[in-house]
């Protein structure tokens, strides 16, 4: 059997079979690679290391020492090195093949070529086609005497040159990654050059074509034929929307070194200006940095809107700078295997920046940003924190009181120490910390907070009684006349946790499964000690959101309040476990709170006392089944008003048979007097078809009757291109009753780029 027409039968049958996809399901097999299945050669070799070389044909000639002639289904193989054609000369000293008519070629990694002429040194494999035909694959893996390729791109060209050592140069050349039988994404050169070693294609005169129309033209581009990084221009970006106008992006991208790179994005729009990006990745094995800077000089639509809004606002005069500006600066040091470091810096030029600029809504009511500086020792019995820490405000339009204060510097300490006897336990939590502010009280606390505690501990439950003494001691300034300027307390603080479990074997949804029962009591005092004099730095009231919450020894968060507290917690917790995984199909938990005193101590003088009695009710449920589905609901209800302070719940579908199966809703309400949040949020990604998909995502405010952000869509996966429709419709300018909706079409010529329209 001629081995290269095997090869080309067997191809073809299995390219045409790996078109069919009708009962694939999910990302990952919709998009197989075509495959070329070929009989495996035999690979011994002889004495030298060397293939044999063996010729076959129907007709065999030899002309003197040298040349070899073979007509009618010639072949010529050196392992897996495979030349077929009609007519085949083969010079035996420098072996050389010739051959015209059908030419066919297999090289040893399984990249397969078709020619009408061939003239090519077989063990270099260096010499030149016409008319040629190729398919290069990712790799061959050899199973019960068939060898199968993948293939990674194919395409045609007048002439290959085969120039070695994984090189192809290729002229009038036609390239594309989409699978056989698909020409939707392709790029055409005059000159094109595939370096499969360095994993690099260059194209001069190019032009891609998608679905026969070209939209792009350029005298030179280069891409990436694996996942290597490499030097040069990437896909160039197109688009416009309402606010910015036409945009144009071409971005550079720099391959330092193995260890580091750079993207430089000179970006026009064409109703705001020229913005330029950069963004530099560096990675060690003690540290990483990340840079990412963009800068407009100019913004000529932002300065029509600030202009329009200093009229409204009676001052029309009004400076107005229209640079416009972001910067982030992010590092990690490991010093020694005990200490360690971190920058975090961050500088925007003006608080609408992100609404207009970036596109992301999670940092659309930002009104600061961070910048801080951190160094942490770890040792055996010590952990130490210093930290600096400041703000950019980024919104004027803060009172001073809602500003945080910075950090100049802050040092906490932790200690890990050995057990004592009978397994006690006990250490210190320190910290020393500056708060400085412009016009506000500032000054230093020291906080100290040592502890011990006797855990009695047993299979089947535990006590664990702790005592510890929270001690605070202050140094301010800017303070009223008559205010102390060095006021400190100190509040001894006794607590006792304990709980018992119990076990029992009974079934879940008809699967054998162990069931808990853990009942748990805690109870925790502490003397009121008066703090009328102490300011708030960075302290506030506990939220009882979290069920662990309700087993706090403190009820505030932060060092500068101690509350007075003599309560109780009773709480009950019950697990389901199969059996058979060791999964945790459902854990419920309810507690309540019982003050057994009045509660004096709160964040101001005009702090209402929280009386004795049944304090709020906690109750939270988790459950995840064998399938597709999982629940969480948390419930917080206030006794003395007689209703739900907090609610929360969400629910999702997640199936294992289809990864683009996707579907959760949530709930969530916060009622504290005037503070009222009130939102449902849905988010779902749904296969229509194999290659359609449905996605959106809602943020609904039940309190407004208005939605906060909306965004559906649709893609198409057609493997080597996707195509979305996207519809976005959010708040702006953090007003509700100002909207912002954009709707926009995304193609992605995947390995290629994307290629952006939007109105």
């Amino acid at each position: 059997m001629k081995h290269g027409l095997a090869l080309a039968s067997i191809a073809a049958s299995l390219l045409m079979a790996n078109t069919a996809q009708a009962a694939c399901k999910g990302s990952n097999c919709i998009c197989k690679p075509s495959e070329l299945k070929f009989e495996t050669p035999q690979l011994a070799k002889n004495a030298d290391g060397k293939f044999p070389i063996s010729l076959e044909a129907d007709s065999v000639e030899a002309q003197g020492q040298d040349l070899v002639l073979l007509e009618g289904d010639a072949e010529v193989q050196q392992g897996r090195q495979t030349i077929v054609a009609d007519k085949l000369r083969y010079y035996r000293e420098s072996e050389r093949v010739v051959a015209d008519g059908n030419v066919e070629m297999i090289s040893e990694n399984g990249d397969y070529l078709a020619s009408d002429s061939i003239d090519v040194h077989v063990p270099t494999q260096i010499g030149s086609m016409t008319n040629a035909q190729f398919k290069l694959s990712k790799g061959l893996t050899s199973k019960d005497g068939v060898d199968t390729a993948q293939i990674e791109s194919r395409g045609t060209a007048d002439l290959v040159n085969l120039e070695g050592e994984g090189v192809v140069r290729l002229e009038n050349a036609k390239y594309t990654t989409c699978a056989e039988g698909d020409d939707s994404v392709v790029i055409g050169a005059r000159d094109l050059e595939l370096d499969r070693v360095a994993g690099v294609g260059k194209a001069r005169g190019a032009t891609v074509r998608f679905q026969g129309i070209p939209i792009f033209y350029t005298p030179y581009i280069s891409f990436p034929l694996n996942d290597e990084r490499k030097t040069g221009l990437l896909t160039p970006g197109f688009g416009s929307d309402a606010d910015s106008g036409n945009i144009f992006e071409l971005p550079w991208y720099w391959n330092i070194a193995k260890n580091q790179d750079a993207t430089i994005t000179p970006r026009y729009y064409s109703d705001r200006g020229v913005q330029v990006g950069l963004e530099y990745r560096l990675q060690t094995q003690r540290s990483s940095t990340y840079i990412y800077g963009e800068n407009m000089s100019g913004d000529e639509f932002y300065r029509s809107e600030v202009e329009a809004r200093n009229i409204l606002a009676g001052t029309p005069d009004a400076e107005i700078d229209d640079d416009r500006s972001l910067l982030t600066i992010q590092h990690s040091q490991q010093f020694t295997d005990s200490l360690s470091g971190q920058i975090n810096y961050n500088d925007v030029s003006d608080i609408d920046y992100f609404d207009d600029l970036r596109n992301d809504i999670r940092y659309f009511s930002a009104t600061y940003v961070p910048r801080d500086v951190q160094l942490n020792y770890s040792g055996k019995y010590v952990r130490i924190g210093a930290r600096a820490s400041e703000y950019q405000i980024i919104d004027d339009r803060i009172s001073e009181q809602f500003k945080p204060y910075e950090r100049l510097p802050s040092i906490g300490m932790r200690t890990n120490l050995p057990e004592g006897p009978m397994g006690m336990r006990y250490g210190l939590d320190a910290s020393y910390t500056n708060f400085s502010s412009d016009s506000r009280i500032e000054g230093t606390r020291t906080s100290l907070n040592p502890y011990v505690e006797l855990p009695l501990d047993n299979i089947w439950g535990y006590v664990k009684p702790r005592v510890s003494l929270y001690s605070r001691s202050y140094q301010l300034d800017n303070v009223d006349a008559g205010v102390e300027d060095n006021p400190s307390f100190a509040v001894p603080i006794f607590s006792i946790d304990s709980g018992v479990v119990f076990e029992r074997n009974t079934s879940w949804f008809g699967d054998a499964a162990l069931q808990t029962l853990e009942p748990r009591l805690y109870y925790v005092y502490a003397p009121e000690e008066d703090q009328s004099d102490i300011p708030l730095f960075d302290t506030s009231q506990v939220s009882l959101n979290n069920f662990s919450n309700i087993f706090r020894e403190n009820r505030f968060y932060g060092d500068d309040r101690v509350g007075d507290t003599n309560q109780v917690t009773v709480g009950v917790t019950t697990r389901m476990l199969d059996n058979e995984s060791g999964d945790q199909r459902l854990t419920a938990s309810v507690g309540q709170l019982v003050i057994l005193d009045d509660l004096e101590q709160g964040l101001s003088s005009t702090s209402a006392t929280i009386e004795s009695g049944l304090g709020d009710l906690l109750a939270e449920v988790r459950t995840e089944s064998a399938g597709a589905w999982s629940t969480y609901t948390f419930l917080q209800y206030d006794h003395d008003e007689s209703e739900l302070r907090t609610a929360r719940f969400a629910v999702s579908y997640q199936p294992d048979d289809d990864d683009r199966k996707n579907v959760s809703v949530g709930y969530y309400r916060s009622d504290f007097g005037t503070q009222v949040v009130d939102q449902v949020t849905v988010s779902a990604n749904w296969p229509i078809s194999d290659r359609w998909q449905f996605f959106g995502e809602e943020r609904y405010s039940v309190e407004d009757e208005e939605s906060l952000a909306t965004t559906v869509g649709l893609e198409y996966n057609a493997c080597c291109w996707k195509l979305r429709f996207i519809g976005t419709d959010r708040i702006h300018n953090r007003d509700i009753e100002d909207k912002r909706t954009s709707v926009f079409v995304e193609l992605e010529l995947t390995s290629l780029g994307r290629v952006r329209t939007g109105l």
